[in-house]
C-alpha cells in the first residue's frame, strides 16, 4: 500500500481535541478526553459539535501521550468528574503525532472522514513509563479510576463517545503488562462489540502499538489492520 506522508495528510486532516484539567483534591492533571480527527469535507465552523455526531470509526489508544493543543485557553476548564457535560465538549485545534498519522492512513484506505481517538486513560503524559507510574498511583485512591473514559462513573459520556458507523472498534493500546487491568475495563465497556488490532503473543487483551520506530514495521501494522478490515 502507498504510505502517505505527515506533509500530505496534514493538508487533508484537522485533530481537534478536548484539554482539561482534572481536579483530585490537591492535585490537577492535565488531560484529554477525546481526539476528533476529520478530513475537509466534514464541517467544522462549530468544532464541539463534532463530539454530538457519529464517528465513521471509533480507535481507542493508551492515552494522549504528548498530544497538545495549537493554541492556549484550555487550562482554564477544570473537571470533577463524573460531573460532566455530554453533549459538548471544548474542542480545540491539536498537534497531530506519529500515532495520529497512523489512523490517518488507516482513513484514508477505508474511505472515513471523522475518526474518534479515545483512550485507556486520559492522563497527559508522554512517556509511557512515568504515565504507569502514575496510573499506579491513582488507582490506589478510591477515586483512581475517574481518568479512565471507561471507568464505571463515566459510562454515559462513553457511551456518547463510542457512537459510530463501523461497527468493530480498532485498538492500539500496545503491550505493556502494565495495562492490562485498564485494558479489561475497555473490553468489558464495549460489550462484545468486534475489536480489530494487531495481536500480542504476550498477553490476549494487549495488542501492538500502531506506530512503532520502523517506518517498515509502520507499514506493516497498517496492511494488517487494512486487511482485517477488508474481510469483515
Amino acid at each position: 500500500m502507498e504510505f502517505l506522508y505527515a506533509s500530505a495528510l496534514k493538508k487533508r486532516f484537522s485533530c481537534y481535541g478536548h484539554f482539561y484539567a482534572w481536579r483530585r483534591g490537591a492535585e490537577e492533571h492535565s488531560c484529554r478526553s477525546v481526539l476528533e480527527i476529520v478530513d475537509e469535507s466534514v464541517d467544522t465552523a462549530e468544532p464541539n459539535q463534532l463530539w454530538e455526531r457519529r464517528a465513521d470509526a471509533v480507535v481507542v489508544m493508551m492515552n494522549p501521550g504528548s498530544s497538545r493543543p495549537l493554541n492556549r485557553g484550555w487550562e482554564s476548564e477544570v473537571r470533577s468528574y463524573p460531573e460532566v457535560n455530554l453533549k459538548e465538549k471544548l474542542l480545540v485545534l491539536t498537534q497531530p503525532d506519529n500515532t495520529q498519522y497512523q489512523v490517518m492512513r488507516v482513513a484514508v484506505a477505508c474511505g472515513w472522514s471523522h475518526v474518534r481517538v479515545l483512550n485507556l486513560s486520559d492522563l497527559r503524559d508522554s512517556k509511557s513509563g512515568s504515565f504507569l507510574e502514575r496510573v499506579n498511583a491513582i488507582e490506589n485512591d478510591s477515586t483512581g479510576g475517574l481518568h479512565s473514559l471507561f471507568s464505571a462513573e463515566r459510562s454515559r459520556e462513553c457511551t456518547v463517545g463510542l457512537r459510530r458507523r463501523m461497527e468493530p472498534i480498532l485498538v492500539g493500546w500496545g503491550q505493556d503488562m502494565r495495562l492490562i487491568q485498564l485494558a479489561e475495563q475497555c473490553v468489558n465497556r464495549l460489550d462484545g462489540a468486534p475489536i480489530v488490532g494487531v495481536e500480542s503473543s504476550i498477553h490476549p487483551v494487549l495488542n501492538a502499538h500502531p506506530s512503532p520506530m520502523l517506518q517498515r514495521m509502520k507499514l506493516a501494522w497498517l496492511e494488517q489492520i487494512i486487511e482485517q478490515l477488508e474481510h469483515l
